[in-house]
């Protein structure tokens, strides 16, 4: 490659981290991949934490495409579904955002759009930058592969062994969440509303 440029090195670290994965992603891999060694790329990346900061971006970069005339609950669900489906477009992506905290336009502007519906359908300032977290964590703990159900002894624990053979995909943790979440969450708005007077 003549010559590199911040886009040109993203894309080739996005397409990377889906051949390797993240644990195999690192600046010598990119660089071969690019044609060029590694101090040419230092030139334009100077670390592989800051590479890893322009792949979580550039995999979040679509940003969410929320109908604003829908209720906050509907808002919240739509938008929390556009980030599962960024993120299991590319291996390991839920892995390499926790890892590295928001710190670009894209992401910061995802964890802007949920508080904002947070904040408008009610919630106070502290509560809705705590609910958005958490709402972020689901998301990245369900785009992941779910783990093996186990298989106890009945004997000894009668309630685990009942739903044993229970296996839900990522996807239907994922629906299930967001549903218990958000009925939390409506039940919180309820009972936190000023009662009208008599």
């Amino acid at each position: 490659m003549a010559r590199l440029d911040i886009r040109q090195i993203t894309e080739v670290a996005v397409e990377l981290l889906d051949e390797v994965g993240l644990a195999d992603l690192s600046t010598r891999r990119l660089a071969a991949k690019l044609g060029v060694q590694s101090p040419t790329l230092y030139w334009h990346v100077k670390n592989k934490a800051e590479l890893l900061d322009l792949v979580a971006e550039a995999i979040c970069a679509d940003a969410f495409d929320i109908d604003p005339t829908m209720s906050w609950r509907d808002q919240l669900a739509s938008g929390l579904r556009q980030f599962r489906t960024l993120l299991t477009a590319h291996r390991d992506a839920a892995t390499l955002l926790r890892e590295r905290p928001p710190t670009g336009p894209h992401r910061l502007g995802h964890v802007d759009t949920t508080v904002r519906i947070l904040l408008e359908a009610g919630f106070p300032d502290d509560e809705a930058a705590g609910i958005a977290q958490l709402l972020a964590a689901h998301v990245l703990s369900t785009a992941q592969q779910p783990a093996r159900p186990i298989d106890p002894p009945e004997a000894d624990y009668p309630s685990l062994h009942k739903v044993a053979d229970v296996a839900m995909s990522g996807e239907q943790l994922f629906e299930l969440g967001i549903e218990v979440l958000l009925d939390g969450l409506e039940q919180r708005l309820t009972r936190a509303a000023p009662r009208q007077p008599a």
